[in-house]
């Protein structure tokens, strides 16, 4: 029996995202538990009868103390549990999961890439200054012996092919987490008229990145036209974030009454069921799973031309793509489908077959196996590079 750890910053990634992948790696034998700090999901995983190793790290933290003691905790961690496989989500799970693994003996890594940041991304000077500094250290861990490095969009995994980070034969594309399409499935009695007024929905944490300023901003549009739309906010304040809402912004917001917190939402199906459209123009994602799931709810999803979110919707075929951080855009992108509904309806069906065709879960966790057992049926070489 191989013995495997998934390794995350927080409780929360796991249960949300690769709960399915824990429940396949016991169904086919491997002994699982999860490395991440405890939070208010750590019980909701152990009910399940999986481990959760306490993680004492802080997801925005740069003090190099606080840092240390993390990276030191992880190798703890690993030289007591013995894995012969770990597998690392989220860019300090990757860079200190590997570093461990290297001073544990660990030779069977795999680091998924669940999107760049702002080091890759950013184009002020010190973001140059910043990705200079780190290309040897990101270098040394996604070219690392024995390891695969998973990208969630094609264009993530060319972009550090060209930094030469990483090479064309560790590289691996697998599309997201993958989604449960019988839990999202549209309702045999689904309405086929929008509601009055219509319900708009915006599933994402409230951090500017998501692009929800351009939303405030096309709704402001739409409502100055007359139009009868409400706004969902399905997500939580993100104040660890760069980009997040201020609570004094948010505070202001809540003057309007056709603008509807709702927090952090865990029956999203219900939510997607009771919405008429989708909206989310982020500025860039790994692989968004909100919008596959709201695709295989058959809505009508309206998203930017990035990576991470065109992987997800055929422009003019399951929905509709506008350009980054174009508010006028999107205003017009939601009035076309306003004013055609049956173009909407069409756009959802498209979405739901494109979901069972790419992004459901069962496909996904194939693809995922298959690079466990690529790495396991090696034998070891005991070097690590």
């Amino acid at each position: 029996m191989f013995r495997v750890l998934l390794v995350a910053n927080t409780s929360w990634y796991i249960y949300n995202f690769r709960f399915p992948l824990l429940r396949e790696l016991r169904e086919k034998g491997y002994e699982v538990s999860v490395v991440a700090p405890h939070d208010k999901y750590t019980k909701s995983i152990e009910k399940e009868g999986f481990q959760v190793n306490n993680w004492k790290v802080s997801r925005s933290s740069i003090n190099p103390f606080t840092e240390a003691t993390a990276l030191l905790d992880l190798i703890r961690t690993y030289q007591r549990k013995k894995p012969d496989l770990v597998h690392h989500f989220t860019i300090k799970a990757c860079l200190y999961g590997t570093i461990a693994a290297k001073f544990s003996r660990v030779y069977r890594v795999i680091n998924a890439v669940t999107g760049l940041g702002h080091v890759f991304l950013g184009t002020r000077t010190h973001h140059l200054i910043l990705r200079r500094a780190l290309k040897p250290i990101y270098k040394s861990v996604f070219k690392a012996r024995r390891s695969t490095v998973v990208f969630q969009n094609a264009e993530d995994q060319e972009q550090l092919i060209q930094l030469g980070i990483t090479d064309e034969g560790k590289a691996r594309l697998i599309h997201g987490s993958g989604v449960d399409i019988e839990q999202f499935k549209p309702p045999k009695d689904a309405a086929g008229d929008f509601q009055d007024p219509l319900q708009l929905l915006f599933p994402s944490r409230l951090i500017k990145q998501k692009g929800l300023l351009e939303v405030l901003e096309a709704c402001k549009n739409l409502w100055s036209r007359g139009y009868k739309i409400e706004l969902l906010l399905a997500g939580d304040l993100d104040l660890d974030n760069r980009s997040s809402l201020s609570k004094d912004e948010i505070t202001g917001l809540q003057t309007e009454s056709r603008i509807h917190f709702l927090g952090h939402v865990t029956d999203m199906h219900t939510l997607y069921a009771s919405c008429d459209l989708v909206v989310l123009p982020s500025w860039r994602e790994g692989l968004s799973r909100s919008l596959i799931e709201a695709a295989s709810m058959e809505k009508p999803i309206i998203t930017t031309d990035v990576p991470g979110c065109r992987d997800v919707v055929d422009h003019g075929r399951s929905g509709l793509l506008v350009p980054l951080r174009d508010s006028r855009a999107l205003t017009l992108a939601i009035r076309l489908l306003i004013e055609n509904p049956d173009l909407a309806r069409k756009f959802g069906k498209e979405a739901r077959k494109k979901v069972m065709a790419e992004f459901q879960v069962s496909l996904v966790n194939e693809r995922t196996l298959e690079q466990y057992e690529n790495l396991l049926k090696k034998p070891i070489r005991r070097t690590y590079n």
